[in-house]
């Protein structure tokens, strides 16, 4: 399934696209949207790509994507942050500190680097590393929906199904059931308010959202 939100160009002189790497790549709805998406000339195009351990190619695809469209980033930035994929792994509570305060320093960085237009170009494009991305994620993860399983202690809050990017959640007699579109955010398991939602060996893992995010600012626009 999809978002029911159309694209349209922004009228910004100035367009950023942010996004989590997924094992070296695009998650496969920025991808979709990126090749979607009416890019226009003349705009300051900048984008983020934001990793745990490794960054790939993810930032270089934007920037490929965008010279089939004429146009070209100006500004690609890799910034490392908490990994929230639990169905492989947990950062501890003082690791995740240490990450943001480092992040916050680089961040501010790019601020001061984007309100002073400068220049930042990618590394060039590999082929290579795009296939290996899209051949471990589909090994890994392209089947995520089978991995989900639900514990006791469901209340039947909706939460999962309105943080789900792709309306792949539904809510069947107040029990959450997964699609077959589901991109691996895994925003159901750490935003679920029990607990009970887990995927893969999540179970006794911490979960994890960036301290100043709120769900509310997850729920989709219908």
């Amino acid at each position: 399934m999809t978002p029911s939100v159309g694209i349209t160009a922004s009228d910004s002189r100035i367009v950023g696209f942010i996004f989590p790497v997924y094992m070296g790549g695009l998650p496969g709805i920025v991808r979709r949207f990126l090749e979607s998406y009416p890019f226009r000339k003349g705009v300051y195009y900048f984008s983020i790509g934001t990793y745990y351990t490794y960054k790939g190619c993810a930032v270089s695809v934007v920037d490929k994507i965008m010279s089939g469209k004429g146009v070209r980033l100006d500004y690609g930035y890799n910034l490392p942050t908490v990994g929230n994929c639990l169905k492989e792994y947990e950062v501890s509570s003082v690791r995740r500190t240490k990450i943001l305060e480092r992040a916050e320093l680089y961040t501010s960085r790019i601020i001061d680097d984007l309100k002073k237009g400068k220049r930042k170009k990618p590394f060039p494009y590999c082929r290579l590393s795009d296939l290996l991305h899209k051949g471990l994620f589909n090994a890994f993860f392209s089947r995520s929906h089978l991995n989900f399983s639900l514990e006791n202690g469901c209340m039947g809050c909706g939460v999962c199904e309105r943080v789900c990017p792709v309306n792949n959640i539904t809510l069947k007699n107040g029990v959450p059931r997964w699609g077959t579109g589901c991109e691996a955010c895994h925003a159901c398991v750490h935003w679920c308010p029990r607990n009970v939602i887990q995927i893969g060996k999540s179970k006794g893992r911490l979960q994890y959202h960036h301290p100043a995010v709120k769900r509310t600012m997850l729920y989709r626009v219908e």
